[in-house]
């Protein structure tokens, strides 16, 4: 550890509130920031030196072995005529983040042609035309500055310094969602880069209520984390419970918002998400406009949404975009074909080895004679086909896209072919386990597919064990552990239970435009009334005519 010395000549005269000079201090001491015997006190504990050649010698010996990182020493021409004009300065940055052009025209060319001369305090209202600066206080700060792909501008004399942001890394252009489709709505899904996730918001919610906060997680990788909602909307107590809940976490590097999901979710531990994750900027500013808050997470292009209920997972964007009775029978579908996903191949196990009487007669005979020849009970039949269908969607969504939409489909038809004409699976069997998993891709949230996906298996054991008797038991502890999950102090199961019968037009069904006059209440309780009180359906104010 060492102390940094101070320069020794300051040719400006920087002057306190008081008017009096700053006291000359030695010549700094550049050998003693080498990497021969001795190594940088903590970031946080090094201040801003006045002089660039010492800061020039810190960032080397902090960016020891990067070989993008770039000091640019400048020496200034004004200096030569003009005593109080400082002699040299310098800019600092990453060369594969940073916009040269940016650099070039908007940093250098106004240092070099202008000068900092009469402008010392003030070089980035008055010299660089830059348009987005942000002030340096410590060392700290400058360091994390350069790996953000800001460049950092420093000028003898000066006890701070001045990024200016000019990213140049490669960004993916805005374009469709590949994970959330639709056959009509905005075409406009996210990216990885930060900015252009708010933009895409912004241009939807078109008022100064629209609040933005920008916070960093990660020890090392620093990433950049900003909380989006409407100030007028959002509930204070999920607000602050939030950033109760950022504020404990301690993670070395941040890189997906699943692993943010993961660290401030209710229920780490239950099968079923609880924060809606989204690619679509449109679903984003719908929830916004419900009173709930955006975590948008540099570097992915999924945004995490709270807080969120079950319902929210059953819902996708076009619902809106529809005739409201497509979407009504739409909704039905989803939450049928969830209770098939779930429970499909368990009511197969359960009804062909417990409950045969259930089964009419001409039916029973078939099943009978399609089992005659298997060597296997229903259970191991389920099991192997279940395991083969995981299989082969896995290695379906894992192979380049051109060859794994091949083996998906024709290895399920060769497979299932194949093991019936072995006799060592039935063709009942196939028929359930494949419309089961066909109903799986019914659910919009892909996280909630999986988590059906998971509590088929043990369901099928216990269907095995214990017949209808189990599968019953089986939902019933599935609806107490859904019934007794919070997100982020919001019931899961809201608007069912607890009932909030006026938030079913919206949320569990969808009724015409006109109708859905309130916002729901179980996420916000400011400002419940979504239209203006006067507002009615274009059909009640054409019949007045």
């Amino acid at each position: 550890m060492v102390d940094f010395k101070k320069p020794k000549i300051i040719k400006s005269k920087n002057k306190q509130e008081d008017g009096e000079e700053e006291q000359k201090q030695p010549s700094p001491d550049i050998t003693a920031f080498k990497k021969d015997d001795r190594q940088l006190p903590p970031f946080d504990q090094i201040p801003i030196d006045p002089s660039s050649e010492v800061n020039t010698a810190r960032l080397k010996e902090a960016f020891d072995n990067v070989d993008v990182f770039v000091a640019h020493s400048l020496r200034f021409a004004r200096a030569q005529k003009d005593e109080e004009a400082p002699l040299c300065g310098a800019i600092y940055f990453l060369d594969d983040l940073v916009n040269e052009v940016v650099v070039d025209l908007h940093i250098l060319h106004p240092l070099l042609d202008m000068g900092p001369g009469p402008f010392l305090t003030n070089i980035e209202e008055e010299v660089l035309t830059a348009k987005k600066f942000a002030p340096v206080e410590d060392f700290k700060t400058m360091v994390e500055m350069i790996t953000s792909g800001c460049t950092v501008v420093h000028i003898d004399g000066m006890r701070h310094a001045v990024a200016v942001i000019t990213p140049g890394y490669p960004t993916r252009s805005v374009s469709e969602p590949e994970a959330e489709p639709l056959v009509r709505g905005p075409r406009e899904g996210f990216t990885e880069k930060l900015q252009d996730n708010t933009a895409l918001i912004r241009k939807r919610m078109r008022t100064p209520d629209l609040k933005s906060e920008m916070i960093k997680l990660g020890h090392r990788s620093h990433t950049a984390v900003c909380l989006m909602y409407i100030r007028d909307l959002v509930d204070d107590n999920v607000l602050a419970e939030l950033h109760a809940r950022l504020d404990r976490i301690d993670i070395d590097v941040l890189i997906e918002s699943a692993e943010l999901e993961e660290l401030i979710e209710d229920q780490v531990y239950s099968p079923f998400p609880q924060i809606l994750s989204t690619e679509r900027a449109d679903k984003v500013a719908s929830a916004l406009g419900e009173g709930r808050i955006a975590i948008i997470i540099d570097g992915t292009p999924f945004v995490l949404i709270v807080p969120s209920v079950f319902f929210d997972f059953m819902q996708a964007s076009e619902d809106y975009y529809q005739r409201f009775y497509f979407s009504v029978v739409i909704r039905l579908l989803r939450i049928f074909t969830f209770l098939i996903s779930l429970l499909g191949p368990s009511l197969y196990v359960a009804i062909t080895t417990f409950h045969q009487e259930l089964i009419p007669t001409p039916l029973l005979l078939t099943v009978i004679s399609a089992r005659s020849g298997v060597p296997f009970p229903a259970l191991v039949e389920a099991l192997v086909m279940e395991v083969s269908f995981e299989i082969l969607r896995e290695a379906g969504v894992r192979l380049p896209r051109p060859v794994g939409s091949a083996v998906s489909i024709v290895g399920a038809l060769v497979v299932g072919q194949a093991a019936v004409e072995a006799g060592v699976i039935s063709q009942a069997m196939v028929i359930v386990v494949a419309f089961t998993g066909i109903a799986s891709f019914t659910i919009p949230a892909f996280n909630l597919s999986m988590s059906t996906r998971l509590l088929r298996f043990p369901i099928m054991l216990i269907a095995a064990s214990l017949g209808l008797y189990g599968i019953a038991l089986a939902l019933v502890v599935l609806g107490v552990h859904m019934c007794s999950l919070r997100s982020f102090g919001v019931p899961y199961m809201a608007p069912v239970a607890p009932a909030y019968a006026r938030m079913w037009g919206s949320e569990v069904l969808v009724l015409p435009f006109g109708h859905r006059k309130t916002r729901p209440a179980y996420i916000q309780t400011k400002d419940i009334q979504s239209h203006g009180p006067n507002q009615k359906p274009m059909s009640e104010e054409g019949g007045k005519q």
